[in-house]
């Protein structure tokens, strides 16, 4: 049997030399993870990766000269027709009360 260890987000990061905030950013969706990254472990409220996953990520990645993942290209919709947005007219400072008909 292998030998499986568990990693917290702090060493996935040490291993991959970022932040380990970049890696709950890609956790929580508010970052783009790269294409390939592994999905966690989650044991009750841990979250942890598995070693053989991110070995096996890192092994994947593409060699650029550039030191950037690239990143897959997306097609391009057709451009629609134009539309011209119309601003509101505004006026400049406090709006006025309107009136409601009375006059008392």
């Amino acid at each position: 049997m292998q030998n499986l260890e568990l990693l917290a987000a702090a060493d996935v990061a040490k291993i991959l030399k970022i932040s380990a905030a970049s890696i709950w950013n890609w956790q929580y969706g508010r970052k783009k993870p790269p294409p390939g990254f592994p999905p966690p472990v989650k044991i009750g409220t841990s979250v942890r990766w598995r070693s053989s996953d991110i070995q096996a990520f890192i092994l994947g990645l593409p060699i650029t000269t550039t030191g950037r993942i690239p990143q897959p290209e997306l097609a391009q919709p057709a451009p629609a027709t134009a539309m011209v947005l119309v601003k509101p007219v505004r006026g400049r400072g406090r709006p006025r009360k309107i009136q409601t008909g009375g006059l008392g």
